[in-house]
């Protein structure tokens, strides 16, 4: 049987997903990659892109970014929103 914290975790990521898209983003779920994103949102009206860690929990937002950008210090990261 799946760890019902991983389902109810999972559960969460599928609403944040359906949320977006109907709201017309493009959306989907990074399903057990154990990666510091679990969604991704493309919102073409908006011009922006959102990754999101989704936790249900009661971690600290300030810890989690910390460890976001530890896990991915290697990497350059470029937000960049576009304004018509």
């Amino acid at each position: 049987m799946p760890n019902s914290n991983y389902i109810r975790g999972a559960n969460y990521e599928r609403k944040l997903v359906n949320e977006a898209k109907a709201c017309g983003c493009l959306a989907f779920r990074s399903a057990g990659s154990h990666s510091p994103v679990d969604v991704c949102v493309f919102d073409e009206r908006e011009k922006v892109v959102w990754f999101i860690q989704a936790k249900i929990g009661k971690k600290s937002q300030n810890k989690l970014k910390k460890e976001f950008e530890r896990e991915l210090e290697d990497f350059t990261i470029k937000f960049k929103v576009c304004e018509g």
